[in-house]
């Protein structure tokens, strides 16, 4: 014969089930809905390698091969002294299509030509991620931004 105590405990034991599971799916939902969040983390980490680009091209600029080939900024800080700015334009903008690819930039001088726009590859105030490097050669200071 069965007991009426052991089918009272299984009956006790069903329904403690079925409290589980209804207690589980909010939770489920919450980890499915946190688990299906579209996050994009490429944007900070886009801006930092585009800094780190416009860090190293300007670097890169302030370098000389050795005696004989001075460095951009050295070129470029020479042809200003002597007012020939489209010198500088032109020695400028050919090396910088050269080295940042199919990146736009825009090179200015602050000191000497107070912001003057010495390059540029089209307009980058409409990009979304644009960095700024600034360098310094003698008396002149460049400012170069770079965008994607």
């Amino acid at each position: 014969m069965v007991d009426k105590k052991m089918i009272e405990s299984d009956e006790k034991g069903i329904f403690f089930c079925y409290d589980t599971v209804l207690a589980l799916i909010p939770v489920i939902i919450i980890i499915f809905s946190v688990a299906h969040v579209n996050m994009d983390f490429t944007g900070p980490i886009q801006e930092k390698v585009l800094f780190q680009e416009a860090q190293d091209t300007v670097d890169i600029m302030s370098i000389g091969e050795d005696i004989d080939n001075p460095s951009i900024f050295e070129q470029i800080s020479y042809s200003l002294s002597k007012d020939h700015l489209e010198t500088a334009k032109r020695i400028a903008d050919s090396w910088l299509k050269g080295a940042v690819g199919d990146k736009k930039y825009r090179l200015v001088e602050i000191n000497h030509l107070y912001g003057e726009e010495i390059c540029s590859s089209g307009n980058i105030d409409d990009a979304d991620n644009v960095a700024v490097a600034v360098k310094c050669h003698g008396s002149y200071m460049y400012k170069l931004f770079l965008a994607d």
